[in-house]
């Protein structure tokens, strides 16, 4: 966009990111890579958009992780070209565009069964693809994964032992069970439960005569808890980009770190202590993240007003004690889960003190990318 439009003429519910927090997060969490002697691999669901990236690759970010494959092309069109899927390549569809992706960009994918190994190496055969694939261990969270220890390391060996063309690259976790945490010790304790996952698992591979190259962990809580440890080469974290009212119930960070809100309109104030917004969960995402939340969202400036029910177009915010903000006000709020609330929006607002200073696109925020659709309206090359 050319020139600034004040906040005040922007149409809401909109999506503004304060860019002074925005950068100073990039540069925070790549410094703490460089302090723990990791790489940093951001995962790219979070924001979804090619102007965030590049700013991480200024900070010196290689390469992406991503949910999609329809994320990874979105990148990969943008010229990166090093991306990591972190959905197994099942299904034929998605099984021949992460090949057809492989052809012009460096892919790896995750997996934690033999049998989509042995596919995808049945896929780079026919078609000269070069695939590596991190092995998923499941270190707590009960979603992807097998068990640490030697249960994995005998499944990655008869993986090896049957895939010529695919190659096995190293190791994978994620620490999600953090956000299960009550309290800073159980974010430590979920750091602590991804490196013995790797460090189990790369002791039991040695012993089989494998190595892996990379051993990647990652979550925003756990990357703010983890500490050095030589069998860790790789995090992972996505959040922190924005960070959100979730991060903040948790200590990770302050509120005024938090780069992402939705600027809403106060609608209606049908009692003293009672204000309508017009965020519902269609602006806000309507997710719960952690027990420690007290609501759908934190209203900067005013820690008195708690977003307490969301229908789809309304958020339904309670106040301590009465209050005097009135119909026509604008708030911001803080959502609970950043990442589900940027997929909401097809642009970011740019935000320097009270005024709008650019527009990013959220581009690769649909399940399958149609590049001569979208490419024009939203490239930023």
């Amino acid at each position: 966009m050319v020139g600034t439009v004040d906040l005040s003429q922007v149409v809401t519910p909109a999506l503004l990111v304060d860019r002074r927090r925005l950068l100073e997060n990039i540069a925070d969490m790549a410094e703490r890579a460089r302090r723990l002697g990791v790489v940093l691999r951001p995962h790219a669901k979070t924001h979804k958009s090619p102007a965030i990236a590049a700013l991480q690759r200024e900070q010196g970010v290689a390469g992406l992780t991503v949910a999609t494959v329809a994320e990874a092309e979105a990148f990969a069109v943008e010229g990166i070209d090093d991306l990591l899927l972190t959905t197994p390549p099942v299904g034929e569809w998605r099984l021949a565009r992460v090949v057809a992706l492989a052809l012009r960009a460096r892919v790896r994918v995750t997996v934690d069964d033999v049998e989509v190994v042995a596919a995808l190496d049945r896929a780079c055969r026919r078609s000269g693809a070069e695939i590596g694939y991190l092995w998923e261990l499941d270190s707590g969270v009960g979603r992807f994964g097998t068990p640490p220890g030697s249960v994995s390391a005998e499944r990655i060996a008869r993986a090896v032992d049957r895939a010529n063309h695919a190659s096995f690259d190293g190791l994978l976790t994620f620490g999600g069970h953090a956000y299960a945490a009550t309290d800073w010790q159980g974010i430590v304790a979920a750091a602590r439960d991804e490196r013995e996952a790797i460090v189990q698992t790369v002791c039991a591979l040695r012993e089989r005569g494998i190595q892996p190259q990379l051993c990647s962990v990652g979550s925003t809580p756990t990357a703010h808890a983890m500490e050095p440890a030589d069998a860790i080469t790789e995090i992972r974290p996505g959040n922190y980009v924005f960070y959100d009212a979730t991060q903040v119930a948790l200590g990770i960070v302050p509120l005024e770190r938090c780069a992402a809100s939705v600027l809403a309109t106060v609608t209606s104030r049908p009692a003293p202590d009672r204000l309508i917004l017009d965020s519902g969960s269609k602006a806000l995402a309507a997710e719960r993240l952690t027990v420690l939340s007290s609501g759908f969202g934190l209203i900067e400036g005013h820690p008195e007003l708690r977003v307490e029910r969301l229908y789809e177009e309304q958020a339904i915010v309670q106040s301590d004690e009465p209050c005097e903000i009135p119909v026509g006000a604008r708030l911001r709020v803080i959502p609970n889960h950043a990442c589900a609330a940027a997929n909401l929006y097809s642009r970011l607002l740019v935000v320097e003190e009270e005024a709008v200073v650019d527009e990013w696109s959220v581009a690769a925020r649909e399940w399958r990318e149609i590049e001569a659709e979208r490419r024009a309206a939203w490239s930023t090359r």
